[in-house]
């Protein structure tokens, strides 16, 4: 899911959002924190793939809010992915899972963490201009805050049952970076060129 954190200074002095990728797993209630100033598919696939390093392993299920980064097509039954995300999951070879619109229950183990994340980390920390220093403070405080408290729901440590329970279950981790493709319909222009990502590009003339 993703959260509101508040407000931040970027590396230009510019105050903007701050949001923050919180990925919580079903067993432990181990989690990992994303600090992000944007909600694109690129910045998800770089959230994702650092929870998994974080957590050393994959799960095979994960169940998504709709964010249009990821999802398409909100649906119940049939719900649509955002094709770069779909291409993302298969993969890293999970199953992507979307959650009902409006039913928070859906993705109650994360859903309920937003508060608690922004309450516990980022409320009232000082941190250095920029993500660099955000992120790796909040990859500590979840290892040695969030992960080493006694959980008040299971009344366990989440970091301990991950290790001693839910760890075993996970699919190996990725070794590299994904490479996030960007698709696009560009409309081919009298001048025969495309502009894709503000970048344009020659096509030949059948295309006009």
């Amino acid at each position: 899911d993703f959260g509101l954190m508040g407000r931040i200074t970027d590396e230009e002095g510019v105050m903007r959002k701050l949001y923050a990728l919180i990925v919580t797993l079903s067993s432990s209630r181990y989690q990992f924190v994303w600090p992000t100033l944007r909600q694109t598919t690129e910045e998800i696939c770089a959230g994702l793939d650092a929870a998994w390093r974080f957590f050393a392993g994959v799960p095979k299920h994960i169940v998504l809010d709709n964010p249009t980064a990821m999802v398409v097509r909100a649906s119940a039954t049939d719900p649509g992915l955002n094709r770069s995300f779909r291409e993302y999951a298969e993969a890293r070879s999970f199953f992507p899972d979307t959650a009902r619109v409006r039913h928070p229950k859906d993705k109650a183990r994360v859903e309920n963490q937003v508060p608690y994340v922004r309450e516990r980390w980022f409320a009232g920390e000082p941190f250095a201009p920029g993500l660099a220093d955000i992120r790796h403070h909040a990859e500590k405080w979840c290892r040695e805050v969030a992960g080493a408290r006694i959980h008040g729901t299971t009344r366990r440590v989440p970091r301990e049952v991950y290790e001693s329970e839910e760890r075993a279950h996970m699919q190996p981790a990725p070794i590299a970076p994904y490479d996030v493709p960007l698709w696009s319909e560009p409309k081919v222009h009298p001048d025969h060129h495309v502009q894709v990502q503000h970048a344009r590009y020659s096509v030949p003339t059948r295309f006009i």
